[in-house]
């Protein structure tokens, strides 16, 4: 039973993935790759393929533990977003009065969006070095 399982799995990350490649590591390097693969719980070539986003600069793939805290952050983000929406068209259409502490709020929520998305580029970018050596 075991074996059809695996057999299964080996399918659907064959229709996954398409692309098949072999590599050679010392016996060093494979105990290292196997032992970052028990710790995070997937499969060797899962760790490969996360290395390889890595590398070119894709956001790390969350893990099941992180993935419910994300989504609703993800969640509070949109809501927010339509409130500060809800806002800046008010003050545009001239149905709120100017206030200079509802100006320096939306420059607030403002200068965190911007925060958010340079942590995100940073996390992404890589060293110049790196982005400049990319094709």
């Amino acid at each position: 039973m075991d074996a059809d399982v695996q057999k299964a799995a080996v399918k659907n990350a064959s229709r996954r993935y398409g692309e098949v490649t072999h590599i050679r590591f010392s016996a060093d390097e494979l105990a290292n790759l196997k032992a970052v693969a028990e710790r995070a719980d997937v499969t060797v070539s899962e760790v490969v393929r996360r290395l390889v986003r890595a590398e070119v600069g894709h956001l790390p793939i969350a893990s099941e533990a992180l993935r419910p805290a994300i989504v609703d952050m993800t969640d509070q983000l949109r809501r927010v977003g339509i409130n500060f929406n809800q806002a800046v068209r008010a003050i545009n259409d001239g149905r709120v009065a100017h206030d200079e502490d509802l100006e320096q709020a939306v420059i607030a929520v403002g200068d965190l969006v911007r925060q958010f998305r340079e942590e995100l580029k940073a996390m992404t970018g890589g060293s110049r070095k790196a982005r400049e050596a990319r094709p």
